[in-house]
């Protein structure tokens, strides 16, 4: 006797299920007319068979799969690119343009600052250092 074979055992032994939401939203649809049901795990939805021989479907997730963080990325770009998104084109090119300046500015002071910790020596600079206060 498996695993599977004791929950199910059990199951019956308590007398119940859990119903399934397509399962409870095909008999809300068909009612007495359905033939069959069967539990399609892989696409997640419930399949009821009809006594004429019909086909109908229900998912049982209420909502949708959200999308993964590349499929949004992605949808983003796109969005940038068809000029849809809440920020233009115009105004990413003029934020990238300060983010370069900023990053020349960084840049050359921190080469600075080396070079005059470079030239000034360590015990001068360490000096420098003291004579400011602390806060």
């Amino acid at each position: 006797m498996s695993l599977l074979d004791q929950s199910r055992t059990r199951s019956r032994f308590l007398g119940r299920r859990s119903m399934h939401l397509g399962e409870d939203i095909l008999l809300a649809r068909h009612g007495a007319h359905i033939h069959h049901l069967v539990h399609d795990r892989r696409n997640r939805r419930m399949v009821a068979v009809l006594h004429d021989g019909t086909v109908d479907s229900a998912s049982n997730a209420l909502l949708a799969a959200a999308p993964t963080p590349l499929e949004r990325l992605s949808q983003q770009l796109q969005d940038v690119r068809d000029d849809v998104a809440p920020v233009s084109k115009a105004d990413l090119k003029i934020l990238g343009w300060f983010t370069v300046g900023w990053a020349v500015v960084s840049a050359l002071f921190i080469v600075g600052m080396i070079a005059l910790s470079a030239a000034t020596g360590t015990q001068a600079f360490a000096q420098a250092a003291t004579i400011f206060p602390s806060y």
